[in-house]
């Protein structure tokens, strides 16, 4: 699960130490809500539309921001004006300028709110359920935010987060959004973002980085008058996810805080606690981002009017342990007393549960035309009622979605509003799973270890036993996971316990717990709303789904297939983390969409630990029924001892377009083959695949000799028109298929001590090959012998350089690096993947500026360009002892290791000039830069949609680096 590392993830109420009688003046206390000062509600800021005016939005979520992370959620300090913790000045002038909502909900999880309000539904009807297991993107089914807009003629962009899937199709600029600028995760200065999907470097600090942009995008909005909606997610204010091997941050690496927020939070009077004065730097540092791109909308006279900025938390806050675990500072971070925080699961009797406030109730507030300044409303409202609202303000009223499960709150953006009676007497229900099995060992278990049942048709079978709101027992299943919301109540599917939240009380405390007939009148309404709503969501045709992996989509080389999106698996032999754990000869499989026909080089990315023989593995491409039968198209191999997740190429395939038709990957673990491969006699599966190479090419048989020959001489062959540099491969030839299911006796299991780990699967296209070779559709890479890899390497920097050897399809990936490279120079585990941007390796190898970058559109303050300046000079120091320790190295690759951490905020490892380093430096040098700083794998073959595998292996946990 996604949660600081180092606090627990299960706490029973007697471990929370309470706060004494009296602590703090004006703090909450036993289940009386905080004393906190209050603001005067006046007129709009500015006037409303007019009927037909087409409003602009900006859509803000900010990362880990809980509802008490906000000044004026804060008792006032000594001088009586100022808050007393969180400092947000620029966000209390949105709350004061605009309309704020106390009722509040999102999700326990980040992806699972992000799922939410992108789609205007329950997350858990999309196929998101958790920030992991592949389960943290939705379908492709639903149209998103920017899908709705575009409709609606909006131009739309996203900036910043996105943590809603990473494979083909699923990214930012392929759901809805004209601009996107992904950042990687946690590098906070000289990101290497991707810009609709091709990889840019920027210069200057991350959020800024991306400000500079988003107000860009205003401006070319301004000046040709079309209406936006702007989505940014800023990764602020999370904690830097753990160091791999799952090592929690030590306090001063937590947190991206500049010192000079963290001197001006430390020199407040009453002292702040280290970790919480380290959060609130961050919060500080992002709370001017925010005041920046307010000003900006403020001061323009064509955005002043007509721009609608929503600002709302992901989830409850993330408390480190020892903030957690000491009253005091627990209620300095909260002072609204809430039980919980960031999908913790709290043991207690009437709870037993991650769906508490703290980890729930957050902050909305909605500053635009219209608006009263300074309101405050109680209705209860959620992430997924957003996107509604948003459609019925632009008059987005004939558009395509799914049915959204949100209710439009328009109508209460206007002075004196009033609620309909829909608003005031829904029910609202959270799904909640923490990976904590006291909750819900059913949902835990679905996500490792089992995975749902599947029908005749290979989809989700609905209904299910393991879907079942109650169990045949009549036990609890699935109502475990649920916690609802109606009026003034809050009710745990997991205890039946129900909490008056009332008069700004929502502490799940005995003093606030529902008794008696009253008890059993609420628990009667809420298991009956709670069970339609449950039979809704597993009726809807999306819901438990995994993503579908696109392989060869969009003129992209490169597509991945990650590991823990599995539909189905071999339950007993399989389990789920963050990547594939192997227990036994089991099998993983998956569903993909085959967008391009052509030739894929295949690569397996994992790590292991065998001693002994290795065992083979064998993946087959097709429909479920041809993949049983042994008559899909597969490649067998054996895969041996890796440290570190790298990747080993299985070998090449020709795959055949799916039109339509539902196409899986299987991966399977055979064992320790007993016996030498034999001469494969005729059978009907060689029969089917040789009518299949006839009526694609009209061709015969090819011998491999002759393929080698036709090659060495440059002249077309049965691999289609090669590259020079891509003579010949040194692969086996396969007429065949593999069968399934192996005879008795052919392999046995791995003995003694063994780990297996699959990662992510890599379908490479290989653009010059035009048909199927007339000597059969697959070739296994040889386990032994010369190195195939740098040959396949240089092919693909050959095809990449060129548009026309790539084809039109795929002339976006053309490479700007020189495609020599030495055989001799690296194993292909350690190469250099082809095509690398030179822009992208000039920025890899420069020196680290030490001025902060000068932003285009708007002058950083003070305090930012300080931040930037001391950022720079960390990183500039790291750098000079990193290369003074490679000096003494012979090896040149090595002596661009060990800059990964570069006071933990990235930055190049260059202390020479662009030019002069990037002259001297090769491929793998640059590579290995690269590698260090963003944690990518091994084993990427080419630049495009790299693959950054997630590290945490502990059950149920699933850090940021996912996202």
């Amino acid at each position: 699960m996604d949660r600081d590392p180092d606090s627990s993830s299960s706490r029973a109420t007697g471990d929370v130490q309470q706060p004494d009688p009296v602590l703090l003046e004006g703090y909450a206390q036993g289940c009386t809500p905080p004393n906190l000062q209050s603001w005067p509600v006046g007129p709009p800021r500015v006037p409303a539309l007019q009927p037909g005016q087409k409003p602009n939005f900006i859509v803000i979520l900010v990362d880990d921001q809980g509802y008490d992370d906000i000044g004026l959620h804060h008792p006032r300090g000594p001088d009586g004006v100022s808050s007393a913790g969180a400092q947000t000045p620029n966000l209390d002038k949105l709350i004061k300028g605009g309309m704020s909502f106390s009722n509040f909900y999102a999700s326990p999880l980040c992806a699972i709110s992000r799922a939410a309000l992108l789609t205007g539904r329950d997350a858990v009807r999309t196929g998101n359920l958790f920030n992991g297991f592949g389960y943290d993107s939705f379908s492709l089914n639903e149209a998103t935010m920017g899908d709705v807009m575009q409709q609606a003629g909006y131009v739309t962009a996203h900036y910043g987060k996105w943590h809603n899937g990473r494979a083909q199709g699923y990214e930012p600029w392929n759901r809805g959004f004209n601009d996107s600028w992904l950042p990687d995760d946690y590098v906070h200065v000289d990101n290497l973002m991707r810009h609709n999907g091709k990889y840019a470097p920027t210069k200057g600090l991350m959020e800024q980085a991306l400000l500079n942009r988003m107000i860009g995008f205003m401006q070319e909005r301004e000046a040709d008058g079309t209406p936006f909606l702007t989505y940014y997610a800023p990764f602020a204010i999370h904690r830097r996810p753990p160091s791999k091997g799952g090592a929690p941050r030590d306090m001063d690496s937590a947190y991206f805080s500049p010192s000079p927020y963290l001197q001006l939070i430390q020199e407040k009077v009453p002292a702040a606690e280290p970790w919480n004065a380290r959060l609130w730097a961050m919060l500080m540092y992002f709370d001017e981002i925010l005041g920046q791109l307010a000003d900006y909308v403020d001061q323009s006279p064509q955005l002043r009017g007509n721009t609608y900025i929503l600002i709302a938390g992901d989830n409850g806050p993330a408390l480190p342990s020892k903030v957690d675990n000491n009253a005091l500072d627990r209620l300095r971070r909260m002072p609204s007393g809430m039980i919980g925080d960031k999908n913790s699961f709290i043991d207690d009797a009437s709870i037993r549960s991650s769906g508490t406030e703290g980890s729930l109730r957050n902050h909305l507030t909605v500053w635009g035309p219209g608006v009263p300044s300074g309101a405050v409303s109680d209705v209860l409202l959620t992430l997924s009622d957003i996107l509604p609202t948003l459609a019925e303000l632009a008059n987005a009223t004939d558009t395509k979605h799914m049915p959204w499960s949100g209710q439009s709150f328009a109508n209460l953006l206007a002075p004196t509003a009033e609620p309909t009676p829909q608003q005031q007497s829904r029910f609202l229900f959270t799904f909640v799973a923490s990976g904590a099995e006291g909750q819900c060992p059913q949902v835990d278990r679905l996500m490792t270890e089992l995975l749902p049942d599947l029908d005749a048709e290979r989809e989700v079978m609905r209904p299910q036993p393991l879907l079942a709101y109650r169990d045949p027992t009549g036990r609890s299943s699935m109502k475990n996971c649920i916690v609802g919301r109606f009026k003034d109540f809050k009710w745990y599917g997991s205890t039946d316990k129900v909490f008056r939240l009332a008069n700004g009380s929502h502490i799940e405390l005995p003093c606030n717990e529902v008794t008696g007939e009253a008890l059993g009148r609420l628990n009667l309404l809420f298991n009956q709303a709670a069970r339609q709503w449950w039979d809704s969501v597993v009726a809807e045709p999306d819901s438990f789904t995994k993503p579908v992996y696109y392989i060869g989509q969009s003129g992209s080389l490169a597509s991945n297939v990650e590991a823990n999106g599995a539909i189905a698996l071999t339950r007993g032999d399989i389990n789920m983390t963050s990547t594939v754990v192997f227990s036994g000869l089991g099998y993983v499989c998956y569903a993909v969409n085959i967008v391009t026909r052509g030739m894929y080089s295949i690569t397996a990315m994992y790590n292991s630990r065998f001693r002994g023989p290795r065992p083979q593995f064998t993946l087959a491409v097709g429909e479920w029924k041809d993949i049983v039968a042994g008559t899909a198209p597969s490649l067998t191999n054996t895969l041996g001892h890796k440290g570190g997740p790298s990747g080993s190429r299985l070998g090449t395939m020709f795959l055949e377009k799916s039109n339509g038709t539902r196409r899986e990957v299987c991966f399977k673990m055979l064992g320790i083959r007993q016996r030498p491969d034999r001469p494969n006699p005729a059978k009907p599966a060689a029969s089917q695949q040789q009518q299949q190479r006839d009526a694609s090419n009209n061709s015969g048989s090819s011998s491999s000799s002759q393929i080698s020959a036709e090659a060495a001489a440059g002249a077309p062959s049965a691999l289609g028109n090669l590259p020079a540099t891509a003579t010949q491969y040194g692969y086996a030839t396969l007429n065949r298929a593999q069968p399934w299911s192996v005879k008795p006796g052919s392999y046995a299991a791995v003995q003694g001590s063994w780990a297996f780990r699959l990662v992510n699967l890599r379908f490479i296209y290989l653009p010059w090959v035009k048909d199927m070779p007339r000597d059969g559709c697959c070739r296994e890479d040889p386990s032994t012998g010369a190195d195939a890899g740098t040959v396949l390497e240089d092919a693909l920097n050959a095809a990449s350089t060129g548009a026309e050897a790539a084809g039109a399809a795929h002339a976006s990936v053309k490479s700007q690096l020189p495609a020599a490279q030495q055989a001799s120079s690296s194993s292909s585990a350690d190469a250099a993947p082809a095509g690398i941007p030179d822009a992208v390796a000039q920025a890899a190898m420069a020196e680290t500026a030490a001025e902060p970058e000068r932003y285009t559109y708007f002058n950083a303050t003070p305090a930012m360009v300080q931040t930037e300046r001391e950022v720079r000079a960390a990183v500039r120091k790291a750098s000079s002892q990193a290369a003074a320790t490679a000096a003494d190295d012979s090896s040149s690759s090595s002596s661009w290791r060990g800059v990964a951490s570069l006071a933990s905020y990235g930055g190049s490892s260059s202390s020479s000039s662009s030019a002069a380093v990037l002259s001297k430096s090769t491929p793998q040098q640059v590579w290995q830069v690269l590698k260090d700083r963003y944690r990518y794998a091994d084993g990427q073959e080419v630049f495009d949609s790299l693959y950054r595998p997630c590290y945490a292996e502990t059950k149920g946990m699933c850090v940021e680096t996912c996202g």
